[in-house]
């Protein structure tokens, strides 16, 4: 894989075009950037089908296997990663000898700092200490190596900056159905709670995993998402069996109204924003929502809300021992305190898994995966 170098773009791009791999939010920011640098682009590629045949930004986005099939002839094609889950793209794409394959990885990383996100990635001092303390303690509860892994590789990170310590430690399993929620659901029905919903992006997975979800509860803050999200679902085929609710709510430790940062897939609530550009939202408890019923799963990424919203749930994982995946990056003691509180709240009912689902910092995900 070659390095897109950001001072260097002019002499490694001269007479080359290229296709970028991933459609979604980051390839916008790399789109713009790429644009300013004077790179050629011809196409977008994405796996999901709710993109393809779309055109963003005024590329036409197509699948994987249209690409395959439209540059089999042609001597050399440059593509460029646009998806932050570059792994499992990456060894796809090697199997095409024709491809030769870049990455911008560090480049993206310094325009996303530029962002608003709740992403606090930098770690030093008492915090830092804070971290290996209690990540180290965690480990004893750890299901394996891997997730040790990623705890120490995130240390490091935060040590260096150097996202190849990240990269080492990617794994190529889908986010939020990783093999062992797949082994844990097989041909079992189950209901799914999807806390950051978005624009329905959990659908492509969802087919992918080949599991048979029954009812799957959508759940968005931000209006625009929330109404591109329903439009996203009810004019496309879903598998057979599914059944979905989407709500322009947010889940959090009790019932209010709360601000919304508009951010697109980085909205967020806010107890006090002092920007303009936010509107109002009422956030629910899981508790009090799913009181009458069950839950079977429940995925979680909400911009740094994930405690907030565990708290309002108290009772649901205790009563349901729901399968838990959730976002820990956002905040540095949540790498520690998510799986701390759900330990201190439900003792030995999980397994504990944690992956690193993205080439750069970011993407990580708590998997508590019930006891059989």
């Amino acid at each position: 894989m070659k390095k897109l170098e950001k001072d260097n773009v002019l002499n490694q791009v001269r007479d080359k075009s290229f296709y970028l791999y991933g459609a979604g939010y980051t390839a916008k920011i790399c789109i713009k950037a790429l644009r300013e640098a004077g790179v050629k682009i011809d196409a977008l590629i994405d796996d999901d089908t709710l993109k393809q045949d779309m055109s963003i930004l005024s590329y036409n986005v197509m699948s994987y296997e249209k690409f395959a099939e439209i540059t089999a002839n042609k001597e050399c094609v440059n593509v460029i990663l646009t998806s932050i889950y570059g792994k499992a793209i990456y060894d796809r794409l090697s199997l095409l000898g024709n491809v030769v394959v870049w990455e911008m990885y560090e480049w993206y990383t310094d325009i996303l700092d530029q962002q608003e996100f709740v992403i606090e990635k930098h770690c030093e001092g008492e915090k830092l200490d804070c971290y290996k303390k209690n990540t180290d303690e965690l480990k004893k509860y750890l299901a394996d190596m891997e997730s040790q892994n990623v705890y120490d590789a995130i240390y490091q990170y935060f040590i260096t900056e150097d996202v190849q310590k990240l990269v080492d430690v990617c794994t190529i399993d889908e986010s939020y159905f990783i093999k062992e929620v797949v082994d844990y659901f097989q041909d079992r029905r189950f209901t799914l709670v999807d806390a950051g919903a978005y624009t329905g992006e959990l659908l492509r997975a969802i087919m992918s995993s080949g599991l048979s979800v029954g009812k799957w509860y959508c759940f968005e803050v931000e209006k625009n998402n929330y109404e591109h999200l329903k439009s996203n679902l009810e004019g496309n085929e879903l598998p057979e069996g599914l059944e979905f609710v989407c709500e322009n709510y947010g889940l959090w430790s009790e019932q209010k109204e709360l601000q919304v940062i508009n951010q697109g897939t980085g909205s967020k609530v806010v107890e006090r924003a002092d920007v303009s550009s936010s509107e109002i939202c009422r956030m629910l408890t899981i508790d009090e929502y799913f009181k009458n019923i069950k839950v079977d799963m429940i995925k979680m990424d909400i911009e740094g809300a994930e405690m907030e919203a565990l708290l309002g749930g108290v009772q649901t994982l205790k009563r349901d021992t729901p399968l838990l995946a959730i976002s820990i990056y956002h905040y540095v003691e949540d790498y520690y305190r998510i799986m701390q509180f759900i330990l201190n709240n439900v003792g030995d009912k999980y397994k504990y898994y944690i992956r690193q689902h993205a080439m750069i910092y970011g993407e990580t995900i708590l998997y508590a995966i019930p006891c059989k």
